[in-house]
């Protein structure tokens, strides 16, 4: 799998084969592979379109990724690729990645223990060194090839001894002996460039031999005959590993599309319930509710119980699913999605509340102009989740107000907190 330059297994102090740093990024690299492919297979694209995506994503980590954290630096884009959220890719390779590196590594070791042991192949720097090794001796000195009748011979220049071409082994071995036997001498130097025996048997009788010339491609050669890529290239002709057993992952929760709820309309259905339950309308609420289309209608319905969460109150959330399924006819895995992208948006939600009281008791100024800008902050939250993309039009919004130090109130008090939801 990898040339002299870059070893992927190594023995250690006790005698045992293990992995290199280089073997330790490439089984960084198969993994991610693997599970890519797996996410890759259960699209329903054309299986060229797989192919190629495969492709693409290997050539983007070969130009890109030189240390294995830079894989997880990646994710977004891979995530892009893969034509997914990189909240739900997360999940899934935290979910698969460490039991999948595991069966990698141990696959790695396997495959590259068998090749330390078995004999490589000599190298030649010329064909005709091989030739000579391989027939046990060289072509007599003072000999030419002549033909006569169809019949190649071998020719002694210095006596006109002719034989025929397949006594060429018995001439070489009696002059090798003869030369043995004789005195030392001084061997000639050569004047000007060594003919090839190839080069001259064809120039003299090339007119002898027929058929069609043999021309290797790439792909017949053997692995070890092809040169070792070095560089950005490093791993654009390493290949998958191929593993016996299962080798599945939990796919089928991540190939469903992720639940999309703009988090302004979540706001809007939230001041809603509001209005509904200070009215006392009980019977007005559950029309509204049943109105709503099925996912919108489990994350109102959901609110209730994640209040309880988050005041430290438990919740059989088991129990809570299996009846909210009953009602809504959502399968579980789904409602647990809309139950996730319900706890950030409460906590979301619970930052700007605070956030916009805050606002209030700063100055009449910037109550008034959080005010005029609250619709456009909702907005843009519903970038979430790419908070790339919410700092961003966050930006855009804030350099709109003349006044820098009020610019820097609103993000103190808006961005800036919500971003840090992203890292807790």
């Amino acid at each position: 799998m990898a040339g002299p330059e870059k070893k992927v297994i190594e023995k250690n102090s006790h005698g045992e084969y293990a992995l290199t740093a280089y073997g330790e990024f490439l089984s960084y690299f198969h993994t991610h592979i693997q599970l890519f492919s797996s996410l890759i297979s259960a699209k329903k694209i054309s299986a060229k379109d797989q192919e190629a995506l495969k492709s693409k994503i290997r050539s983007y980590i070969a130009t890109n990724v030189q240390k294995t954290d830079h894989f997880f630096d990646q994710l977004p884009q891979f995530a892009q690729f893969l034509g997914m959220s990189s909240q739900d890719l997360s999940s899934y390779m935290n979910r698969n990645f460490l039991g999948a590196l595991n069966k990698v590594k141990a696959k790695l070791l396997e495959q590259e223990s068998v090749l330390e042991q078995t004999p490589r192949k000599k190298k030649y720097s010329r064909i005709s060194d091989e030739i000579i090794e391989g027939l046990g001796f060289t072509f007599p000195s003072g000999h030419r090839f002549e033909a006569e009748e169809g019949i190649i011979f071998l020719v002694d220049m210095a006596t006109g001894t002719k034989r025929e071409a397949a006594a060429l082994g018995e001439v070489a071995r009696e002059t090798a002996a003869a030369v043995a036997a004789a005195r030392p001498v001084a061997v000639p130097v050569r004047k000007g460039p060594e003919t090839p025996i190839l080069a001259e048997i064809l120039a003299k009788y090339g007119e002898l031999f027929s058929g069609k010339p043999l021309i290797l491609q790439v792909e017949e050669l053997e692995e070890e005959d092809a040169s070792v890529p070095m560089g950005e290239e490093i791993l654009s002709d390493v290949e998958d590993l191929h593993f016996d057993g299962d080798f599945s992952f939990e796919a089928t929760a991540v190939s469903e599309p992720p639940v999309s709820i703009p988090f302004s309309k979540y706001m809007d259905q939230v001041n809603k319930v509001r209005v509904f339950q200070k009215a006392g309308q009980l019977e007005e609420y559950k029309r509204w509710v049943a109105s709503l289309p099925v996912e919108e209608n489990a994350l109102v319905q959901l609110q209730t119980s994640l209040l309880k969460e988050s005041r430290g109150e438990v919740v059989e959330w088991d129990g809570t699913l299996g009846q909210l399924g009953t009602r809504t006819g959502l399968s579980e895995s789904r409602l647990r999605k809309v139950l996730e992208l319900g706890r950030d948006f409460f906590r979301i939600r619970n930052q700007l509340e605070s956030s916009w009281n805050k606002a209030k008791n700063a100055s009449p100024q910037v109550a008034e102009l959080v005010k005029k800008a609250w619709p456009h902050i909702l907005r843009v939250m519903d970038e979430y989740p790419d908070f790339t993309s919410i700092k961003g039009k966050m930006d855009q919004l804030l350099s709109r107000i003349p006044d820098a130090s009020q610019r820097k109130i609103l993000s103190d008090l808006f961005l800036n907190p919500v971003l840090s939801i992203r890292r807790n």
